[in-house]
């Protein structure tokens, strides 16, 4: 998406509430994102925690190593797990800034795609604020190779642009290609209905290692033997590859605003995309930030955020 320095931040015209199963806890999890003030950010408020730190800001910074999902955690380690299919939401419709309230470690799987996130976005309404949007601008080529054909490469764009690549030995998905231009509506279009996915045969390692817990055929792909067992099979014959542009696009919003550059990445994963956002933030001449705000002083008083909502519950 090319953006001008004129472009404005946006946040949410009303809260929006929202409930399900974690995918990997298994947990049923009651979430609230409210919308925040300009240069506010995506900042994650875990409510059922009461006597330590229990805000943590969706940045690069606070991105911890782990198992099958994204997850963001404090100095006091509070955290939150797989955060991508939302910030992939909020990255898709432009969102800039938001408190989100949640009651547990997990945010809730949904239908294992987007779609149902901007649903409930789009329908509270999205509002321009007074600041301008802050872009992160790569100038310079920053590359991370883990090896196995792992590999992922920012570089220089004039918008933001994925090329992701996937190879799986499962006769269905194989090797799989995207190319994919990030613009108004492109997310929605393209990405959204794309659902997480896994094999069978790893079901029960998940599982035994206290992962996927709530996972099901309701909210999961998932493939056997080249075949996919959910009713319905699947929504686009591109879908695996498409979830893992969907990914890629939630993970590099862990920057704090929006990217313009052109993401390179084979066999992407969540633990790929961290280290390069790492070397990225580790080389501050690969990067420029368009319309950073001037240093203020702290704020008082406080932010009244709207008090109707909009309420979706699986």
């Amino acid at each position: 998406m090319a953006m001008s320095p004129t472009e404005l931040q946006s946040t949410l015209a009303r809260p929006v509430e929202v409930g399900g199963i974690g995918v990997h806890s298994g947990r049923y999890i009651d979430v609230t994102i409210n919308p925040a003030p300009a240069n506010h950010g995506i900042v994650f408020h875990r409510t059922d925690v009461v006597e330590s730190n229990n805000v943590i800001p969706a940045t690069i910074d606070y991105a911890v190593p782990h198992h099958l999902c994204t997850r963001i955690q404090n100095k006091d380690g509070i955290g939150i797990n797989t955060i991508e299919h939302f910030m992939a939401a909020f990255h898709g419709l432009g969102i800039d800034n938001l408190l989100i309230e949640i009651d547990g470690p997990e945010m809730p799987i949904l239908d294992g795609s987007a779609t149902p996130i901007i649903n409930l976005l789009t329908k509270a309404g999205i509002e321009k604020q007074s600041a301008a949007k802050q872009v992160l601008v790569i100038v310079d080529d920053v590359e991370i190779d883990l090896g196995n054909g792992r590999h992922a490469r920012l570089s220089p764009n004039e918008q933001l642009e994925l090329d992701v690549r996937i190879d799986f030995d499962d006769s269905l998905i194989g090797q799989q290609s995207l190319v994919y231009s990030h613009d108004t509506g492109a997310f929605e279009a393209s990405l959204a209905d794309a659902r997480t996915f896994c094999m069978l045969k790893d079901v029960e390692a998940m599982r035994n290692s206290g992962l996927a817990r709530g996972g099901s055929l309701d909210n999961a792909v998932v493939v056997h033997d080249g075949s996919v067992l959910n009713d319905g099979g699947l929504r686009s014959d591109d879908e695996f590859v498409r979830h893992k542009a969907l990914d890629c696009l939630g993970d590099l919003y862990l920057f704090g605003m929006a990217v313009r550059a052109k993401l390179t990445a084979s066999r992407p994963g969540h633990a790929l995309s961290t280290k390069l956002l790492q070397a990225v933030m580790a080389r501050p001449d690969s990067f420029v930030i368009e319309n950073r705000p001037e240093p203020q002083a702290p704020q008082t008083g406080t932010w009244a955020y709207p008090e109707t909502a909009v309420a979706a519950h699986s």
